[in-house]
């Protein structure tokens, strides 16, 4: 066996996410996927990405990625450098591999100026936010032995979207906030720029790409109850959105916290992913005060666990 090592090239597509697949199972890494959310992301550069070779065979993969493009209305993170993929085929494991290819990914990004690595907190194209404690413990133990920490441990919610009653104190929630002016309704063109507002005020950086990208494939035949907004005299408060069976991001106002708002559009958004015939509806990254505080009364359940890492260089 004669491993080599070098960057990636065009013919590497399928050989990765075979790789891929083989090691990050709960991911469902296709070449659809791979390409839209690796070689099409405006910071993908070959020079960051890893392939590890036996003769002509994948046997390891590690992306690393350094922004180029800044986020649109975000705070900077020119210090940053990020590791959102990394694997080695299992019958090439414990021989080195994956860490000559650390060893290369964070030389890449020490040679963009990037002083922390993270693992693995990248938007957009991040997969998942960190490691999954569970289904990847070789993983984190690997990341630990080279010098990584947890900053903190996100999880990953499901509910079902099958016959369900709204609570009682959502509806008086509902009622009060239409008392008080408040409006909550779907996507209209006329709030186009209302939202964008808010959203670029409350939660800069990817959410506003989010909300931007889901009003563009709206007008192309979307449904509107894709976005659910709230709003008072045209003011937008607060939003909720959905992808599929992918439920969020939902965001409020901070003057309007604590009212309920926030419930109330969880609920309308589950209701038209309901409509819209899903079964269930998931989310990959909460913290456990947020679950506790919004998600539980819905029936969201923790469905997996990760550790969010991070290693300055």
């Amino acid at each position: 066996m004669s491993i080599t090592f070098d960057q990636f090239a065009p013919k590497d597509v399928s050989g990765v996410v075979a790789l891929l697949s083989s090691c990050m199972p709960r991911e469902g890494i296709g070449e659809q996927k791979f390409v839209r959310q690796v070689l099409l992301d405006a910071n993908f550069r070959r020079e960051g990405a890893f392939v590890a070779r036996d003769g002509d065979r994948v046997v390891g993969f590690m992306l690393a990625i350094a922004r180029q493009v800044p986020l649109e209305n975000a705070p900077s993170d020119a210090e940053r450098g990020y590791i959102t993929l990394f694997g080695v085929a299992p019958e090439y494991q414990r021989q080195g591999i994956a860490s000559q290819m650390l060893e290369r990914a964070e030389a890449y990004l020490k040679s963009q100026g990037r002083k922390l690595v993270m693992i693995s907190s990248y938007a957009p194209g991040y997969f998942i936010p960190g490691v999954d404690v569970n289904a990847y413990p070789a993983a984190l133990s690997f990341l630990k032995k080279h010098g990584y920490s947890e900053v903190y441990r996100p999880l990953a919610m499901e509910t079902s979207l099958g016959p369900r009653e709204i609570p009682e104190f959502v509806r008086e929630k509902r009622r009060a906030l239409e008392g008080d002016g408040v409006t909550i309704e779907p996507y209209r063109y006329e709030l186009t720029l209302r939202l964008l507002e808010f959203t670029s005020k409350e939660f800069p950086g990817d959410w506003v790409r989010v909300v931007r990208e889901c009003m563009s494939r709206i007008t192309l035949g979307d449904s509107p109850t894709r976005l659910i907004i709230a709003h008072r005299m045209g003011e937008v408060v607060g939003f909720s959105h959905h992808e599929a069976d992918r439920f969020g991001p939902i965001g409020v106002a901070a003057s309007q916290r604590g009212e309920g708002l926030g419930h109330v559009l969880m609920f309308e958004t589950l209701a038209a992913q309901k409509r819209a015939g899903l079964q269930v509806a998931w989310f990959l990254w909460s913290d456990d005060k947020t679950a506790q505080r919004i998600y539980n009364v819905a029936g969201f359940k923790e469905v997996r666990r990760f550790a969010l890492m991070r290693k300055e260089t």
